[in-house]
């Protein structure tokens, strides 16, 4: 199973997610965030036992990769969207396709 997510955070900053699951179960979820030339690389691999976490940094020093890593939210400010919420065009999708189940 191969799922995958590309958001644009800025004009230049476009973040993407790819999680490939197979049939043991085992899962590689790789998240890369780049601006222009520079990227952000990690890729967590899972087998329901251990857990193997990988960075790559291209095109950046410390300095730089500091400032690059403001340009995203932090994980405790991302929200999955309330779909209960009126204005949330997610919810307004799901109501209108699935209200009949």
């Amino acid at each position: 199973v191969v799922a995958s997510l590309r958001a644009r955070c800025s004009a230049q900053a476009v973040e993407e997610r790819r999680t490939v699951r197979d049939s043991q179960g085992r899962r590689e979820t790789t998240v890369t965030r780049r601006r222009g030339d520079q990227a952000f690389i990690t890729t967590t691999k899972e087998d329901g036992q251990s857990k193997d976490y990988q960075e790559e940094v291209v095109n950046m020093d410390d300095r730089e990769l500091a400032q690059f890593a403001g340009t995203w939210p932090r994980q405790d400010e991302l929200r999955a969207p309330n779909l209960s919420d009126p204005s949330s065009v997610l919810g307004s999708f799901f109501r209108r396709w699935f209200s009949s189940w």
